[in-house]
C-alpha cells in the first residue's frame, strides 16, 4: 500500500521524478562476487570494505530499492537460481525468491513497487511484487536479455537483448509497458547489447553493445530516443562495452570496456567520447553515487576463471581513479544503497516518526517552496536538495515506520 501511494507522487509528472538522491544516508556500495557467492559492502565515505554478505550461488546482477532499505541480488547458480533479498540495516539476507533459469539483471521501478529480473535462458523478464516479494507475470522479450533499465516516470522498461553472449550478432531492445506488462516495441541496435542506462530526464536510453563476451571487436553505444523509439546516434566505444551509467545531472555517460580495461566517458551533449580512464582488469558493472561525484567500477578480471578482483573508484570531476578496493572473486555488478543505522528520512522534529505534515513539507522543499533548513531530515544525502527518492523514503517512513522503531 505504501509503495503504491508513493508512486502516485512520481506518476503525477512532477519534476521530482528527474531528481535522484539516496533515501537513508551516505551511500554504501554493494558489489557481487561472482565466484565467492557473496556481496562486498564498501563504505563510500572512506572506500573501506565493511562487510561480505553470503548470498546464493554465482551472484551477478544487483540493485538497491529506491528507498535504500533493501538490496536484491540475482544468483545464477548451477544448483539453485534465485534472488537474495538483503536488509540494508542488518546486512543480512532476509528472503530468497526462486527465479527462472540463468537469471542475470535486476532493476526497480522508481516507486520500488516492482522489480524486474531478466532470464537469459527463458528469454523473459520476471516481475516481482516487492510488497510481499512474490513472483508475478513473466514477460517474453528478445533472446538473451541482459541488464535492463526503467524510465524515470516508471512507465516503460527497456531490455537489451544480446541474442548470443559468445558470438557477435545484431541485437535489439524490447520496450515494455509497465502498466500492462506487454512488449510494445522492438528496437534494432548494435551487436550484442548487454546493458542500458536512461538519462535522468527520461529522454534517451544509452545501450552498451558488447560485440559478445568472448569476441574482441569494435564496440558501440546506441542512443535511443525514448519517445520515438528510434536510434538517433551510434557512438564508437572501445572493444567490448558491457556496463553503462549516467551521471545524475545527465551530462555524461560512463561506459566500461571489458577488453581494454578502461571506462569511456561520453559527453551527452556532443554524443562523443571525451575521456578514457584506465581502470582494473575486465571492468563490467558500474554505478554512480547519487551526488554524481564518484563512479564505482567492478573489475571482474575474466569470464574464464576465478580470480581476485577489485573495484576502481573514479572521481567524476577529474575523471581519475582515486582508489582501488579489493572485492572478492570476480566482482561483476555494482549497486549504490543506503548505509545502515542512519536517521529516519523525513523525521523533521526527530520524534522517531514521520507525520503526514512532515511528508508534505518534504514535498514542498523538493518543489522549491521551502528550504532544507525547515527539515534537514528530508535531505538524507546532505547535498542541500531533496529529491524524489528522499520524498518516497519519507512516505515509506510514514506508512511503515522509521527504522528501528
Amino acid at each position: 500500500m505504501g509503495r503504491r501511494l508513493a508512486y502516485s507522487l512520481c506518476g503525477s509528472g512532477l519534476l521530482l521524478c528527474a531528481l535522484v538522491a539516496p533515501a537513508l544516508g551516505s551511500p554504501f556500495v554493494y558489489v557481487t562476487e561472482k565466484h565467492s557467492n557473496a556481496v562486498t559492502v564498501i563504505d563510500a565515505a572512506n572506500n573501506e570494505v565493511v562487510g561480505h554478505i553470503a548470498v546464493g550461488e554465482s551472484p551477478s546482477g544487483i540493485a538497491a530499492t529506491p528507498d535504500g532499505r533493501r538490496v536484491f541480488v540475482v544468483n545464477a547458480g548451477s544448483k539453485a537460481e534465485d534472488l537474495s533479498v538483503i536488509d540494508a540495516e542488518t546486512q543480512h539476507v532476509v528472503d530468497t525468491i526462486p527465479l527462472p533459469k540463468l537469471p542475470l539483471g535486476v532493476v526497480f521501478r522508481p516507486d520500488g513497487a516492482f522489480a524486474y529480473v531478466t532470464s537469459t535462458a527463458a528469454n523473459n523478464v520476471t516481475v516481482i511484487d516487492t510488497a510481499d516479494d512474490s513472483r508475478g507475470v513473466s514477460i517474453g522479450v528478445g533472446k538473451t536479455p541482459g541488464e535492463p533499465a526503467v524510465t524515470p516516470d516508471g512507465n516503460h522498461l527497456f531490455v537489451p537483448n544480446a541474442q548470443d553472449l559468445n558470438h557477435p550478432v545484431a541485437g535489439s531492445v524490447s520496450v515494455v509497458d509497465t502498466t500492462t506488462n506487454q512488449v510494445v516495441d522492438e528496437i534494432p541496435v548494435g551487436h550484442n547489447p548487454f546493458a542500458i542506462a536512461i538519462t535522468p530526464d527520461g529522454r534517451f536510453a544509452y545501450v552498451a553493445n558488447s560485440n559478445s563476451l568472448m569476441t574482441v571487436g569494435t564496440g558501440t553505444v546506441s542512443v535511443i530516443d525514448t519517445a520515438t523509439h528510434m536510434v538517433t546516434t551510434t557512438i564508437p566505444v572501445g572493444k567490448n562495452p558491457l556496463g553503462v551509467a549516467i551521471t545524475p545531472d545527465g551530462r555524461a555517460a560512463y561506459v566500461t570496456d571489458f577488453s581494454d580495461d578502461t571506462v569511456h566517458v561520453i559527453d551527452t551533449a556532443t554524443q562523443s567520447v571525451t575521456t578514457t580512464i584506465k581502470v582494473g582488469r575486465g571492468p563490467l558493472g558500474i554505478a554512480i553515487t547519487p551526488d554524481g561525484r564518484f563512479a564505482y567500477v567492478a573489475n571482474r578480471q575474466s569470464f574464464g576463471f576465478a580470480a581476485q578482483g577489485d573495484v576502481s573508484v573514479i572521481d567524476t570531476a577529474s575523471n581519475t581513479v582515486i582508489a582501488t578496493v579489493e572485492a572478492g572473486s570476480n566482482p561483476t555488478e555494482v549497486a549504490i544503497g543506503a548505509s545502515p543505522g542512519t536517521a529516519c528520512a523525513g523525521d523533521c522534529n526527530g520524534d522517531g516518526m514521520v507525520s503526514v505534515s512532515e511528508v508534505v513539507l518534504s514535498i514542498d522543499i523538493a518543489l522549491g517552496g521551502g528550504s532544507v533548513e525547515q527539515c534537514e531530515a528530508a535531505d538524507t544525502s546532505g547535498d542541500g536538495v531533496v529529491g524524489i527518492n528522499e520524498v518516497l523514503a519519507a512516505v515509506t517512513s510514514t506508512l511503515d515506520g522509521c527504522p528501528g522503531q
